[in-house]
């Protein structure tokens, strides 16, 4: 969303902060309670972290896995066989990544994987020709994203754009819902830290055309949809070092994501809206706030109130660590290695907001998983996982 002026901005704010009231009042005590009630995973009592000769054998899975889904990164695949989003093969892609950098696993394997990933994904962009990373056509997909994807469809036909919105059987367009800001950031991210590993101009001329169609997307309603966007731009920013997508990224998070947290009251920190209320969305929140506030700089007029944002946020969930157990992982556990290491220098912020603690008790319960036999995390939480716990042990 470009804002022409600051008069401009500082009335679509006032319409956001309107609308957020209007929400509040119609949600009473319900605000900032999550639409499904939160379970938790307590620490075991038993639990201890991996070891560094156990991180070196525990990456193989992600490898079983590959193999299991290679046939899907076939270029030139109908979509409509396809059974899972894109993001599927980001997750992938970041986690091979982090392990060449980190030196996991077998390092040409790695490389040869990520490229043919990368292709695939190069290719599915070009299919849907708007530069976004395209969402699957498919009846054979299930779940969350098939059936907020399936609803757009039908309110899309309804207003007579169904064309407007598919090309070669990828969803290319989303208006105002917003849902494939989602993909497109997990695939964007991912192209743009293989061009930091590899320096390969394909890779990054991909990324940056995903950064722009995110950085021309309206602000939706759905904040935990804005602020995917908000890590994407924030990675394009870090690497290219274009002012548009600082400034984009921090316009998306002071209209798109702030707006929606509540800052008084018992749920003080969390999201007022009973969907993102729910601890994943909220981890998603925290991970890109901390990306932005990594690249932006601290004279910046928006970043204190980026940073209070950040703090009340972390400690209304992080503390259900402490006490409750982890009432998510996978997304918890990106936010907290984020915050851990763009506030490493503040070691007040990450005792206040019970940072370290809630990480490493969400690393006993991931180390227990897989020592039991699980596989507790998807290939890019993995990685960083695994990565993480080999840092800690050298």
């Amino acid at each position: 969303m470009c804002i022409a002026s600051e008069d401009s901005y500082a009335e679509a704010l006032k319409e956001i902060e309107l609308k957020v009231e209007d929400l509040k009042t119609k949600l009473g005590p319900n605000a900032g309670i999550p639409e499904v009630a939160d379970t938790y995973t307590k620490v075991p009592h038993s639990a201890r972290i991996l070891t560094s000769a156990e991180v070196e054998k525990a990456f193989s899975p992600i490898y079983s896995q590959i193999h299991k889904e290679e046939k899907n990164w076939q270029i030139g695949i109908n979509p409509r066989e396809l059974k899972y989003p894109l993001r599927a093969e980001a997750s992938i892609l970041a986690a091979l990544v982090t392990a060449i950098r980190s030196h996991i696993g077998d390092e040409n394997l790695s490389i040869k994987l990520a490229h043919d990933i990368s292709q695939f994904l190069i290719w599915t962009q070009t299919q849907a020709g708007t530069g976004v990373y395209p969402f699957p056509m498919t009846n054979e997909g299930k779940g969350a994203a098939f059936n907020a994807v399936n609803h757009f469809l039908s309110e899309a036909k309804k207003q007579g754009n169904l064309k407007e919105v598919i090309n070669n059987n990828w969803l290319c367009a989303d208006f105002s819902d917003g849902g494939l800001q989602f993909d497109n950031a997990e695939v964007g991210i991912a192209m743009f830290q293989l061009y930091e590993l590899t320096q390969d101009k394909a890779y990054l001329i991909s990324a940056t055309q995903a950064a722009d169609w995110a950085a021309h997307h309206i602000i939706v309603r759905n904040w935990n949809y804005n602020a995917f966007s908000i890590g994407l731009l924030a990675k394009a920013y870090s690497v290219t070092h274009n002012p548009i997508y600082l400034h984009e990224a921090i316009h998306k998070a002071t209209l798109g994501v702030i707006p929606g947290q509540l800052t008084t009251g018992p749920e003080r920190g969390r999201w007022l809206d009973q969907h993102n209320a729910r601890p994943a969305y909220h981890y998603i929140m925290m991970q890109a706030l901390c990306e932005l506030i990594e690249v932006m700089p601290v004279s910046n007029p928006a970043h204190s109130a980026i940073i209070d944002c950040i703090k009340i946020g972390l400690i209304n969930r992080n503390e259900d660590f402490l006490t409750k157990g982890a009432p998510t992982k996978e997304k918890a556990f990106t936010a907290l290695i984020a915050a851990k290491r763009v506030f490493k220098n503040d070691p007040q912020f990450l005792k206040d907001t019970h940072t370290l603690e809630a990480l490493h008790n969400l690393e006993l319960i991931i180390s227990s998983q897989y020592l039991h036999g699980s596989f507790p995390l998807s290939p890019r939480e993995w990685a960083l996982f695994l990565a993480e716990v080999k840092q800690g042990s050298d």
